[in-house]
């Protein structure tokens, strides 16, 4: 385990963006309660297993999350998130940028190794390409067992967020930094993905925020649990994105749907078009 602090109060989190910019990574404790937790859950199971026949050792997404589920919009109003979206932006003038929710079950393994920052491509060949490019937290995530490596979570390496980050002593960095192997293999070569130099198996228990770097290296532990975690990602409305694809029909029902004082939320917002390919 490290041997320094990441875990944080709620109410100090100047210490946990200092500890976000220099190690890539910090928790903080409780931002929500037991009951949101369970709402959540809730949530995330009525729309991603709503026939309850999700197989073991497998996983299933919702790519956007907000637009369905009604829980997230509490938790947008909870003070301790408002405050936290509006400190780790600079400023309450913020758009929804994207949004998900994840459910594993049981006997899956340790997912690769990868950052989702896409800023280096060049030319955007798929939606993640398109939103993934901007100097905010790619993780603001709430895993809502918790997260412990003798169950589920997620694991990241610390300092990987860094420019200069070549990658771990021993491992080859893939093509557009697309994933590690070690030195020697090939991209199908096996390793043990917890033994990677810097590796940090984050530990957090269920109500807290696990925030990671645009750029930092991460991938699902293996899971021993039924595991739920969610997150939503906000953006300035300053950072204006073109979107190369139509406004999905969902995130104008969002627009729709959402309460006269949530709907600025949603100017800007580009929804999530899981199809669309650079042509």
């Amino acid at each position: 385990m490290p041997d320094y602090n990441y875990h944080f109060h709620r109410d100090d989190l100047k210490a946990a963006l200092a500890c976000l910019d220099e190690y890539g990574f910090c928790v903080i404790r409780q931002l929500i309660d037991r009951e949101m937790v369970a709402a959540l859950k809730e949530s995330i199971d009525r729309q991603l297993d709503p026939e309850g026949d999700l197989a073991p050792a497998s996983n299933r997404y919702h790519m956007a999350f907000a637009e369905d589920s009604e829980p997230v919009w509490d938790l947008v109003e909870n003070p301790d998130y408002k405050r936290f979206i509006h400190t780790v932006h600079g400023t309450t003038d913020l758009c929804l940028h994207r949004s998900a929710a994840i459910l594993r079950t049981p006997g899956e393994g340790m997912g690769r190794w990868h950052q989702d920052h896409r800023g280096h491509i060049a030319r955007p060949q798929h939606a993640n390409d398109v939103l993934n490019r901007f100097p905010i937290p790619s993780g603001a995530w709430l895993y809502l067992n918790g997260s412990h490596p003798d169950r589920s979570g997620i694991a990241v390496i610390e300092k990987s967020h860094h420019l200069e980050w070549e990658g771990p002593e021993g491992y080859i960095m893939g093509p557009n930094r697309s994933g590690i192997y070690p030195e020697g293999g090939t991209p199908e070569t096996p390793y043990d993905g917890m033994a990677v130099p810097g590796c940090v198996p984050v530990v957090a228990d269920p109500g807290d925020l696990i925030c990671f770097a645009a750029l930092t290296w991460h991938a699902n532990m293996a899971t021993r649990e039924r595991r739920y975690s969610c997150g939503i990602g906000f953006r300035p409305k300053t950072w204006r994105i073109d979107a190369p694809w139509p406004l999905p029909d969902s995130a104008l029902a969002l627009a729709e749907r959402l309460p006269d004082h949530l709907k600025h939320f949603t100017e800007g917002y580009t929804g999530f078009d899981g199809e669309w390919r650079a042509e």
